[in-house]
């Protein structure tokens, strides 16, 4: 009658190890387990444009998976003498309905907004509020899923 508890003994704990390895290795050989696992992969649109003194300006963008955008004013030129509107939000049908917004925005390498956003079609709005002495470039990356 031992033998065959011996056996069992050493049978179990094999079964799962062999198991357990298989799984794994299916996992490997499939590209994981997790095959809804959200991309990390981000986009980055450039838009430049033209603002005119208290005027504003809209551009569009498209959103292909839920997560976190950044929109950063790049550059300003000629320079302004203070700070920008900043705004994003849905667009539909051609209206811009800023959700997010400051009106601080300066030129710089860091975002100066961010939201995070379910797919679909925002817009980025840029506007001054008498800032700007003369018509200026504007420069704005939106960082986004």
């Amino acid at each position: 009658m031992k033998a065959p508890r011996l056996f069992l003994c050493l049978l179990i704990p094999a079964t799962v190890i062999i198991a357990s390895s298989c799984t794994n290795w299916l996992n490997d050989l499939t590209g994981g387990g997790s095959p809804n696992k959200p991309s990390t992969t981000s986009t980055t649109d450039t838009f430049n444009g033209t603002l005119a003194p208290n005027g504003s300006l809209v551009f569009t963008f498209s959103v292909a998976t839920a997560g976190s955008v950044a929109v950063t004013l790049t550059a300003v030129s000629p320079p302004t003498t203070g700070p920008l509107g900043l705004g994003v939000g849905p667009s539909n049908l051609g209206n811009c309905t800023i959700a997010s917004s400051t009106s601080g925005a300066t030129a710089g390498a860091s975002s100066q907004l961010s939201a995070t956003e379910n797919p679909g079609n925002y817009c980025v709005k840029i506007s001054d509020s008498g800032s700007l002495m003369a018509t200026s470039t504007v420069t704005v990356t939106v960082s986004h899923p």
